[in-house]
């Protein structure tokens, strides 16, 4: 379960900005997750928000921040395949600023595994990993698993196997997380493990022939529940209105079924049907396995091509406590209003508004930082008329006299 994720100096994100999933209202049960550790000595109950909701206007830096949790995440899972002086992909700085571009980019998560916070961080320069850290409360308290420093490294008690086989053969641009992980030392490889089952879906991945292919040929590969999945998701294709009655593999490619007038079953190409239903069929096993293991999935404009129906009852899933009984999670970046609309009992810690300031720096805020805002207003309106912020600022009449002016040029 994803608690928060950090990130400063990337792209459009020079100071820190934080995407928390942590309720900033406890007496407020509604879409959230309570996890109990009776092993802590303190902190003993966890609070996650199942659903969270980045909205901005364009070039804000809404997939930016998308897109650093999943750069992070496969910097964490392909480090060891950097070799020596090779640059580290990860680091991509703010370019507006000259003090940025001479600094490292920052990176922190904080995960629940198996019912206990840990929390990783990283800091990269060009081809260096300047900081790296793993900590962890086993029972509520501060543990040091390892620190680093460039290549000086620093164990915490009981952790000396970690160490002096593993911190000689990692270079430079390389994690010593992932390095652990590949031998196979078990705290480092949950870790390992849980931030590489966060699925993230950046825009120019989610919504490519690329994503549908690479889902598709996942969901007929063998797998446990494979049968249960394939077909959770042929009802839920039926039931959304899309005419398609079946899908299934053929050749290694899709194939979908409908009827004729005469009542007999249509072969079509995956190609043939619409984008929305495409979209539906790829991305539905992905939702019912992170309900059923409680995993976290991350998604860039999901509501592209969807009905903003059909959008709402996949948000409705991870809002359900009878359905969402594992701590599944879905955050993602939307232009779709509907969404906010009150039917849909969105938290105000569950939207997070994303603007450029003055410098052109991304900032990160959550509608319950807005003093004087309630918890049961309507803030697909408020949004709308401006009341939350984070919409674009057009210049309307003085654009349109400078076309009038052109179009009357001559």
């Amino acid at each position: 379960m994803l608690l928060n994720f950090r990130v400063s100096n990337f792209r459009s994100i020079n100071e820190m900005v934080e995407l928390s999933m942590v309720p900033s209202d406890l007496k407020n049960p509604v879409n959230s997750i309570k996890v109990t550790n009776p092993e802590a000595t303190k902190n003993k109950d966890y609070y996650a928000l199942t659903s969270a909701a980045i909205y901005g206007p364009n070039a804000s830096g809404k997939s930016n921040i998308i897109k650093a949790l999943g750069d992070f995440r496969e910097y964490v899972r392909n480090s060891t395949d950097n070799k020596p002086n090779e640059a580290i992909s990860l680091y991509e700085p703010f370019k507006l600023s000259e003090k940025s571009l001479r600094n490292p980019s920052f990176f922190s998560i904080d995960m629940l595994i198996g019912n206990v916070l840990y929390t990783y961080s990283i800091e990269v320069f060009e081809k260096e990993v300047i900081k790296e850290s793993l900590f962890f409360y086993p029972k509520g308290l501060k543990v040091k698993v390892f620190e680093r420093n460039r290549q000086e490294f620093y164990k915490g008690n009981g952790y000396e196997g970690i160490f002096e086989t593993i911190k000689q053969r990692t270079t430079e641009n390389q994690l010593f997380l992932s390095k652990a992980a590949v031998e196979n030392i078990e705290i480092a490889k949950s870790v390992y493990e849980r931030i590489s089952m966060v699925l993230v879906f950046t825009t120019d991945v989610f919504h490519s022939d690329r994503f549908n292919r690479t889902a598709n040929k996942h969901i007929f590969s063998d797998f446990e529940g494979k049968s249960l999945i394939l077909n959770l998701s042929k009802s839920l294709i039926q039931k959304l209105d899309t005419q398609v009655i079946d899908f299934q593999e053929k050749d290694g490619v899709i194939k979908t079924i409908h009827l004729n007038d005469k009542n007999e079953r249509i072969e079509f190409e995956f190609s043939d049907e619409s984008s929305g239903t495409q979209r539906a069929i790829s991305f539905s096993p992905l939702i019912f396995m992170a309900l059923k293991y409680g995993d976290t999935i991350v998604a860039d404009e999901f509501e592209r091509s969807l009905h903003p129906e059909i959008a709402q009852y996949i948000l409705s899933l991870f809002n359900d406590p009878e359905v969402n009984t594992k701590g599944a999670q879905f955050i993602f970046a939307t232009h779709d209003t509907t969404l906010l609309s009150p039917e849909n009992n969105l938290r105000r810690d569950q939207i997070n508004l994303v603007e450029k300031n003055s410098k052109g720096e991304t900032e990160l805020y959550t509608v319950s930082d807005i003093k004087g805002i309630r918890g049961d207003g309507n803030f697909e309106k408020w949004y709308i008329e401006g009341r939350l912020g984070a919409v674009p600022n057009i210049a309307k009449e003085t654009f349109r006299h400078e076309l009038i002016d052109f179009i009357n040029s001559k």
